[in-house]
């Protein structure tokens, strides 16, 4: 079922008007027939599930069939990714969006062997943007993850001070028990609506053991993902995966 996110301003009681690039891709590219479902999410708390009514001259006219809950974890999912080479962030973001993450912060980090700046980065940023809307979609997500701009230590620090849990998977970490007991932390702070969890991961040289000493002094806590060396895409893979695990737990456990 094809998915698009609008403005709530498209939305009058139970209908809904697409325009602009949704109105073109709906009609020119996917070619919807009238009667065909679609689902609709503004970013609020709920999806609409709906049904193509007509088309327009400028807009496709949609009438809502039903209402569904959002697609959403209560808690927010923060994932600061230090810079990888070629290609790797497009795929680090499709993987984070679809594991359930609210935003993606690119990090700036001493070993970082990609350096982006002014406009480079901005266009790159758009690029990663568009990366996260469509994994969106297709994942059934309720918003789209924002992609912000490329940041330092100092900003990252600074933006997430007041997160309720900081972790930072280190290779130099040993042993995976106090991981283990961070995730059951984890899993219990995905009762509580609207917490914040930061994930960082770093670049494939691994974090220097200043940055991970400052990071400690900022409320970072390094864990252990096991005794192999992973690659900066299957670190974030991996963590997000086991948090995204851990909070549906977490949700689950209230609706029973």
């Amino acid at each position: 079922m094809h998915h698009f996110f609008v403005d709530k301003s498209e939305i009058i009681g139970d209908e809904i008007k697409l325009y602009g690039d949704n109105f073109h891709h709906l009609q020119k590219v996917l070619r919807g027939k009238i009667g065909e479902e679609i689902i609709i999410s503004d970013g609020d708390a709920v999806d609409y599930h709906c049904k193509i009514k007509g088309y327009g001259d400028d807009c496709a006219l949609l009438s809502v069939s039903f209402l569904e809950e959002m697609h959403e974890l209560k808690t927010r999912l923060i994932l600061l990714q230090a810079l990888p080479k070629g290609e790797k962030m497009e795929l680090i973001i499709q993987k984070a969006v679809e594991l359930g993450v609210t935003e993606i912060i690119p990090l700036e980090s001493e070993n970082c062997i990609v350096q982006l700046k002014g406009e480079k980065a901005e266009k790159k940023r758009k690029r990663w943007q568009s990366i996260s809307e469509a994994a969106a979609k297709q994942s059934k997500r309720s918003i789209i993850p924002e992609v912000l701009p490329v940041t330092t230590w100092k900003e990252a620090f600074s933006m997430l001070k007041d997160a309720e849990m900081k972790l930072l998977p280190y290779e130099n970490e040993r042993g995976v028990g106090f991981t283990k007991e961070v995730l059951q932390q984890a899993e219990e702070l995905g009762e509580k609506a609207g917490s914040k969890i930061v994930l960082c991961i770093g670049p494939e040289g691994g974090f220097s053991i200043q940055e991970v000493e400052e990071a400690k002094e900022e409320g970072f806590l390094p864990i252990s993902l096991g005794k192999r060396i992973l690659r900066t895409e299957t670190a974030a893979i991996a963590a997000l995966s086991l948090l995204m695990m851990h909070l549906e737990f977490a949700e689950n456990k209230e609706a029973e």
